[in-house]
């Protein structure tokens, strides 16, 4: 690696993990204050070591937006910073191109993006697990919140229907379970644990239909055992696991399943493996996007202006990113075309602009 490489390499990375430093050192500092109140109400004593581990879940889980964004800022600055003291000129002269002075941060930019696929295809998926247990923990512990008061079904392998409350995933088992058998046979049990052999029942009630046609209850059991219920594993996995929790190889296994009509499942699916698949080209975008306007030759480059248009043209566009995974999850259209359209439109755009930068 040559000398101005290097510099190059150096001032990009020093601004890249100054900023993750103090933005996420920040957050950290603020949400730690806000929740040791929490914690001192409920008199709750954790330990560091628990801390630390829930701090990098959460870095793990906001890598997404931290990485992009650092490498936008430490971009803008390295690139203004040549152009104000004229280096950019001193490379010209010295024979080297545009496309020579910014592969060091094109690489890096490539980089970043194999960090982020690898983030979502091993860390972020166990992040976001643990991070569930932990507010699902929580919520135990101060008692559960009765806004979720909407019932959830699943069809079983026999074509019976499961009707229940919520799964708990600490305890895996649903709980306040409606096994609608048949018409003439329901059963009623405050939990259900699918993942025994046979599945385990709690607080039973059998309800049958007698020749009145009314619904009486016939037998009541503490524990009960259902060897006919039957469980299919990928759809049992897509209803109390949500997606964003998947890898993008286990989402994948998902994705060759799914029917050309998707359903409200299915489409959350579909969006999810999308969303994993094109979130990493950020980091590529975050360099191609400003560089052209960082090194315009002006005897007073406009760095505000450049700073300012870039976050907010990031955030801006991450917003809406995120608003059309949501309508793409709610079947609005098509996820194919809610994920990858508004980001094909930008990357193309920002592409043709390097790419006319780099030829001369």
């Amino acid at each position: 690696m040559a000398i101005w490489e290097r510099y190059l390499l150096r001032q990009l990375l020093e601004m890249f993990f100054l900023f993750l430093f103090c933005f996420y050192g920040l957050y950290v500092l603020i949400d730690y204050a806000s929740h040791t109140r929490i914690l001192d109400a409920h008199q709750k004593d954790i330990h560091w070591q628990e801390i630390i581990r829930y701090y990098l879940f959460v870095f793990a889980s906001r890598a997404e937006i931290l990485f992009p964004l650092a490498l936008l800022i430490a971009c803008i600055r390295t690139l203004c910073t040549l152009n104000r003291q004229q280096e950019i000129v001193a490379f010209l002269a010295g024979g080297f191109s545009l496309k020579t002075l910014l592969r060091p941060l094109m690489l890096v930019g490539a980089f970043g993006t194999l960090l982020m696929y690898a983030n979502e295809q091993y860390l972020l998926p166990e992040a976001l697990r643990k991070l569930r247990q932990i507010e699902q923990a929580s919520k135990h512990q101060r008692g559960r919140s009765r806004s979720m008061l909407h019932a959830q079904h699943l069809v079983l392998g026999d074509a019976s229907l499961l009707v229940f409350q919520y799964y708990d995933p600490l305890k895996e088992q649903f709980f306040d379970v409606y096994w609608i058998q048949s018409m003439d046979s329901i059963y009623r049990m405050k939990y259900l644990s699918p993942t025994a052999t046979p599945p385990m029942g709690y607080f039973v009630d059998h309800l049958v239909r007698d020749q009145s046609g009314e619904l009486l209850q016939k037998t009541d059991h503490r524990e009960c055992h259902f060897p006919q219920m039957v469980f299919s594993p990928n759809l049992l996995e897509s209803t109390i696991i949500d997606p964003e929790t998947l890898s993008i190889s286990e989402l994948m296994t998902q994705v060759l399943d799914v029917s050309p009509s998707p359903n409200e499942k299915e489409s959350k699916i579909l969006t999810s493996f999308y969303w994993k698949l094109n979130l990493p080209w950020l980091c590529l975008l975050s360099i191609m996007a400003p560089a052209p306007f960082c090194v315009r030759f002006s005897r007073q480059p406009p760095v505000f202006l450049i700073y300012m248009c870039s976050l907010f043209g990031f955030i801006a566009f991450y917003m809406f990113m995120n608003a059309a995974q949501i309508a793409a999850k709610r079947q609005v259209f098509h996820p194919f075309w809610g994920v990858y359209l508004p980001f094909l439109t930008l990357f193309s755009y920002f592409g043709w602009r390097f790419n006319r930068l780099t030829i001369f």
